[in-house]
């Protein structure tokens, strides 16, 4: 894989299973204007003003984010947007922050202003975004809980006869279980789990671990060619490297890999360092990528007793 798994717009090629997923991200990427003056108005005179952020700067990503978030949708089925939909959006707005280096105020209260619409339609079938609860490089976390969600849509792409969707299924795996062992090692070895500052992204990974394990690794048909999360650095070797990248990594020792590299947007909100695919070349364990960021993510009510327990630690939102 050349291409930044991270990066949603790419999977349309590279796993084309995933298609819904992709498209969906394709509409929130879309910069289509239509109707954008009523959004122009609200992000200029009741959000963007209200934090004395420059409106010129700002201006077409508040609009963009408070369409995707549907602030104007006069119908209620438009209002619905269920955590499969979220996870996608919260995706995409945490590349576009790092893209136009957005800092998490202006964030903060659009949907501040979001969650007052809701709350005044009392409609609570929306995308919660827990401003105080801090995960680790969002975009990985985000991208692993697309993965949850659509866990069933891979488990068939795996059990395919097709071996071109079978293979493009497995190498999604592969590239997927590779940024949780990057964002396990770094954020959540042992007595640094527990620190308070990487809790929720440890509860986050725990949660991947074990939806991952209960609904495909524990599939007896599927063993045999996803890897263990328990037995990573074998497994990583045996059923996620072609023969050179076995040869490569055997005789040098398997180490921190260098394709996970720095991408600051502002000083006060780093996202996510992107994941660069199956990257085997070998990095020094002090390298940058060794340095805690944090930032906020958005979740969800309900998404797993783990979640739910946390969020009753934390009152705070998102």
């Amino acid at each position: 894989m050349s291409k930044k798994i991270t990066d949603i717009e790419n999977w349309k090629n590279d796993y084309p299973f995933l298609e819904e997923v992709w498209s969906t991200y394709k509409y929130f990427d879309d910069t289509n204007e239509e109707g954008n003056n009523k959004y122009d108005v609200l992000c200029s005179n009741y959000i963007l003003n209200k934090i004395d952020e420059e409106s010129s700067r700002y201006r077409g990503s508040c609009i963009r984010l408070m369409k995707n978030l549907r602030y104007f949708s006069s119908e209620a089925d438009y209002y619905k947007l269920t955590k499969w939909r979220c996870n996608i959006l919260f995706n995409w707005m945490y590349k576009l922050m790092n893209e136009q280096n957005i800092t998490p105020n202006i964030i903060n209260k659009c949907f501040e202003v979001y969650d007052d619409d809701m709350k005044s339609q009392k409609n609570d079938n929306k995308c919660h975004y827990f401003r105080d609860i801090k995960i680790h490089e969002p975009i990985n976390i985000t991208l692993l809980d697309i993965f949850d969600d659509n866990i069933s849509t891979i488990k068939t792409a795996l059990m395919n006869k097709d071996a071109s969707i079978s293979t493009n299924a497995r190498n999604f795996v592969c590239e997927c279980v590779n940024i949780y062992k990057y964002m396990n090692d770094t954020y959540c070895p042992k007595g640094k789990e527990k620190i308070e500052d990487n809790l929720s992204t440890c509860i986050k990974l725990g949660n991947f671990k074990d939806s991952y394990k209960l609904y495909l690794y524990d599939e007896s048909d599927l063993r045999t060619i996803i890897p263990s999360l328990d037995n990573l650095d074998e497994d990583l070797l045996v059923k996620c490297s072609d023969k050179e990248e076995k040869l490569q990594l055997v005789s040098i020792g398997l180490g921190t890999p260098e394709g996970y590299q720095e991408h600051s947007s502002t000083e006060d909100f780093e996202g996510a360092k992107p994941y660069l695919g199956m990257d085997t070349t070998l990095g020094n364990e002090d390298s940058p990528m060794r340095k805690t960021i944090t930032t906020t993510i958005g979740t969800f009510a309900g998404a797993s007793s783990l979640l739910a327990l946390l969020y009753k630690v934390n009152t705070k939102f998102y």
